[in-house]
């Protein structure tokens, strides 16, 4: 799984995002100082809130425009049932469809064609055999969170 279901990593993200702050506070702390350290946790629990909110919105959005796109697909269709499991596994073979879904080759096989016929996946690989395919709209709002929580 890509994604965490909790905010630790982005609350530790918040505490290293300004190293030379964190230490500062580290060693005010150990002088006896515990304001600076505690103002640093309070920074850095409202990042993961407002960093993790905007993640969680950016990928409902998504996934709403991919339920959109599917379009008058019938309920009971492969591609809804895979829909959901992109967030988590935006980057899929058939082998990994099977099994996480229970589906025989040919289901999923057309899974994934229905989800790709509506623009919401497309083949990584060119190849005829072992082919991968990925969410690309799921994966560009992961590397622009990941660049937006980057170091200082």
């Amino acid at each position: 799984m890509l994604l965490r279901t909790d905010l630790n990593n982005t609350f530790k993200v918040g505490l290293l995002r300004n190293t030379k702050s964190y230490f500062e506070a580290l060693g005010a702390y150990r002088d006896g100082d515990a304001a600076k350290i505690i103002r640093e946790f309070a920074a850095a629990s409202h990042y993961a809130a407002v960093t993790g909110k905007k993640l969680v919105d950016d990928l409902s959005a998504e996934q709403a425009s991919a339920r959109e796109r599917l379009g008058n697909l019938r309920s009971q269709a492969g591609g809804w049932e895979l829909l959901p499991h992109l967030i988590s596994q935006p980057v899929v073979n058939a082998t990994y469809v099977q099994e996480r879904l229970g589906m025989n080759a040919m289901s999923a096989a057309r899974a994934l064609a229905q989800l790709t016929d509506a623009g919401i996946l497309t083949e990584a690989t060119g190849l005829r055999r072992n082919r991968v395919w990925q969410q690309s709209e799921i994966l560009n709002i992961l590397d622009e969170y990941a660049r937006s929580i980057r170091r200082s």
